[in-house]
């Protein structure tokens, strides 16, 4: 699937989850996934108030949301809130065999964790930084990040504490920033549409 399809097939799900081509969906503790008939899993970005606190700024663990634990089955360890999530999304994934993984934001963070355990093509959109270590993981070549120069999410949490994207990451940029603003998918999809910009996206991943 190529990036610009991805973000159309993102900003159709954004528009209803009853879209004829969802045949399976999760909406469980705050986490939303849905698997289509063409085996594409999508994972949605923050779409309600707890899941500020429970996952986006869960950094290091919340035993109140009963999970204090920061390390994944890989080891390495891993923004707690995301991984919370991702784990959530795998458990319902991983019999589907998705063929491949689409996310953005909360989703993008989610999908980066899913994507490289289970070794399926993904593209994150809008990504945080789920990661809390430099070594990579068997899986990361099947994951893309798309990220907006101007997307603050793309930039946190922050190098100083240890967090990086997983996989590759392809960084756009608009004429003129308008910093902080641009996070949603139709924002990506305006600037990926962009005749120059679409012909450096990548055609083809792992890569």
């Amino acid at each position: 699937m190529e990036c610009i399809q991805a973000a159309e097939t993102m900003e159709r799900i954004y528009a209803g989850t009853d879209h004829p081509d969802v045949v399976e969906q999760i909406d469980l503790n705050g986490v939303q996934a849905v698997y289509l008939s063409d085996g594409t899993l999508v994972i949605p970005g923050t779409n309600e108030p707890s899941d500020w606190t429970r996952f986006n700024f869960n950094l290091f663990g919340d035993a109140r949301h009963g999970f204090a634990t920061l390390t994944g089955d890989s080891g390495t360890a891993w923004h707690a809130g995301f991984l919370a999530h991702a784990q959530m999304v795998y458990a319902f994934a991983k019999p589907l065999k998705p063929r491949c993984i689409i996310g953005h934001s909360l989703g993008a963070g989610s999908a980066q964790i899913v994507g490289a355990s289970l070794k399926v093509p993904t593209i994150a959109f809008a990504a945080p930084r789920p990661r809390r270590h430099n070594s990579r993981l068997a899986g990361e070549d099947h994951v893309l990040n798309i990220c907006r120069t101007d997307d603050t999410v793309c930039h946190v949490p922050f190098n100083f504490l240890g967090f990086r994207h997983v996989g590759g990451t392809s960084w756009i940029s608009p004429e003129v920033v308008n910093e902080g603003e641009d996070h949603r998918i139709a924002n990506y999809l305006d600037l990926m549409r962009d005749p120059v910009l679409s012909r450096r996206m990548p055609k083809t991943w792992p890569l």
